[in-house]
């Protein structure tokens, strides 16, 4: 394809400078005499010249000699002939020769350090935008995708992709759709890599247009990542690569891969870090489980234990007072047990994604009479006022948000002075709706107060309050993923925890 550029782009030149020459000489032969034939020689000077600058030394040789000839024969008594009566002439015959041949090296050489530069200047910029791409990326993947694009729009190709060979060969990142790499393209790809030279073939992939082969398919080219790189991989590229004039297309296919081969590596470490995290916060996560809900499980599975061993001996007459006694503590420690269970089930699906929220328009009427039912016996008798402005709602999910109002109304219940009454009130502001549930009590102490929401926190004051501490990090979690937020404030007077939701259009 180079050749044959190269080729016509020679033959217009030819064509033009044959042109410009016979145009001079037609027109000028008729009317100069041998008295003015300094500014016909500079005529055929400046052809020389410029051709030499537009299309290189050899046409610019070429109108030189031609030149040359034509003045000579033309122009230089005798004329019509090649021969030269004076010894002044033919000196001056040859250095304008020299002058028009030296004068046309000089400007092509000067024309092809211009063109080298600016296809410097283009593959330094084709390489900074690729850089650019992928740090712009805002994870691993979406730097490879990023990359995959800039070097599809760099060659005019129509389509790039990553594959990795681990140990199959996989698509991880594609400037299209994520294609499967078929049993041919894989053995092209291992052959590519396997020979470290780049494999041009058309796929089995129906194309249209200049891309597409003779044979209607879509031309690949498969560029091998470097022996030196922490990944075996593959570049392909779509379609028919056109790199910038003047750039050597093999040396930017050597840096594609080799960014490419960056930004995997880049990825795989992410990903091993993620992996190495995970493994981390999971045996962290079983350290402070067993550290912190050993109590919680145990201390109702003894009460449970030692009630129903008591039941069961008979060497002792108890009284029916007393079997109540028992029934109540394993009916209550029961209870307890299966609301430790269920919170730690609950924490671990919202951890894990595996709550999907059902988003609708609740009303915070019907939500707060549903919540005053369901926690009176966490009230034991005490006072709950519940205010809401009519028609206000938001949009949540129905269960998950009335599990976080309650269980932030039983940790008011838990930690706030027997017998004060608990308040539950509601208001706009702005596009959002605040829960709030305050109570009236000693309050949360600074040291606890940022840690509140933690996983199996339960603070100072709560050492001696049942309780598993993932209440309100079950209350954190659920108003995430309904979109909001919750704030706690205290103060010695007690202590308010606002749930932030997003109001409903209807109340707007």
């Amino acid at each position: 394809m180079h050749v044959r550029a190269l080729a016509q782009r020679q033959t217009t030149g030819a064509v033009a400078v044959a042109l410009a020459l016979a145009t001079q000489t037609a027109i000028l032969a008729p009317l100069v005499n041998d008295d003015a034939l300094l500014p016909v020689a500079l005529g055929y000077l400046l052809i020389a010249l410029v051709a030499s600058a537009v299309w290189g030394w050899a046409i610019g040789l070429l109108a030189a000699v031609a030149g040359n000839l034509l003045f000579n024969f033309f122009f230089v008594p005798p004329l019509h002939t090649l021969t030269v009566s004076e010894p002044e002439t033919f000196i001056g015959l040859v250095l304008f020769l020299a002058v028009a041949s030296v004068g046309a090296l000089l400007l092509s050489l000067l024309r092809r350090q211009v063109l080298l530069a600016e296809a410097a200047r283009a593959e330094s910029e084709i390489l900074l935008s690729l850089s650019n791409e992928a740090a712009r990326g805002v994870s691993p993947r979406d730097s490879m995708t990023r990359l995959c694009e800039a070097i599809t729009r760099a060659l005019h190709g129509s389509g790039c992709s990553i594959l990795r060979q681990s140990p199959a060969w996989s698509v991880v990142a594609s400037s299209g759709g994520q294609e499967a790499v078929s049993r041919e393209e894989q053995s092209l790809a291992a052959r590519a890599l396997e020979s470290q030279a780049v494999v041009t073939f058309p796929s089995r992939v129906p194309g249209r247009g200049r891309s597409a082969t003779r044979n209607g398919h879509t031309r690949r080219t498969y560029v091998p990542f470097a022996p030196s790189a922490p990944e075996p991989g593959v570049l392909r590229l779509s379609g028919d690569l056109k790199p910038p004039p003047g750039v050597s297309l093999d040396r930017l296919l050597a840096a594609f891969a080799t960014e490419a081969s960056i930004v995997l590596h880049q990825a795989r470490l992410h990903e091993e870090a993620l992996r190495i995290e995970t493994l981390e916060r999971a045996n962290q996560f079983k350290s402070t489980l067993l550290a912190s809900i050993s109590h919680d499980l145990r201390s109702p599975l003894t009460a449970i234990r030692a009630s129903a061993e008591s039941l069961r001996d008979d060497t002792v007459a108890w009284t029916e007072q007393d079997r109540e006694s028992f029934l109540a503590t394993i009916e209550s420690q029961g209870a307890r047990l299966a609301a430790t269970v269920d919170n730690l089930l609950e924490m671990s699906r919202l951890e894990g994604g595996a709550v999907r929220p059902t988003i609708e328009l609740i009303p915070v009427a019907q939500l707060y009479d549903e919540v005053a039912l369901g926690a009176a016996p966490a009230l034991n008798g005490r006072s709950l006022d519940a205010r809401a402005p009519d028609g206000l709602a938001f949009r949540g999910d129905w269960r998950l948000t009335l599990q976080a109002v309650a269980n932030l109304v039983e940790n008011a219940a838990r930690y706030s002075t027997p017998g004060a009454p608990i308040h539950l009130t509601a208001e706009r502001s702005g596009t959002r709706v605040l829960l709030t549930v305050a109570d009236e009590g000693p309050g949360i102490s600074p040291t606890d107060l940022p840690h509140v929401f933690e996983k199996f926190y339960r603070g100072g004051a709560g050492a001696d309050v049942r309780g598993s501490g993932l209440g309100l990090a079950i209350v954190k979690a659920v108003a995430e993923l309904c979109g909001g937020g919750v704030a706690v404030r205290s103060s010695p007077q007690g202590t308010s925890f606002t749930l932030t939701l997003p109001i409903a259009a209807s109340s707007t």
